[in-house]
């Protein structure tokens, strides 16, 4: 049987796109992205090194888009383990 101390000690450690890990960096988004970015985007889900980020409306979502790659600049800079966006 193992313990419960250990299996929160595992998951603390284990980053790797764990509910922890996500609430991280939505906790984090504003100060990541800035204020405007974090108003328009919700964190949807962070799987196989890939953030898939809700805009608020199509004119947000295109202007993004041109963003994408100072975006992930500014992602890798928190985390390493995020390689691509998809914006919804």
């Amino acid at each position: 049987m193992i313990k419960l101390s250990k299996s929160i000690s595992s998951l603390l450690n284990n980053e790797k796109f764990s509910p922890l890990f996500v609430g991280n960096l939505e906790n984090r988004w504003e100060k990541v992205v800035g204020k405007k970015i974090s108003e328009a985007t919700t964190i949807i889900k962070v799987q196989k090194s890939t953030i898939y980020l809700k805009c608020k409306n199509p004119s947000w979502k295109n202007e993004l888009q041109y963003q994408k790659k100072e975006i992930l600049k500014k992602i890798k800079k928190e985390t390493n383990k995020i390689n691509n966006i998809v914006l919804i």
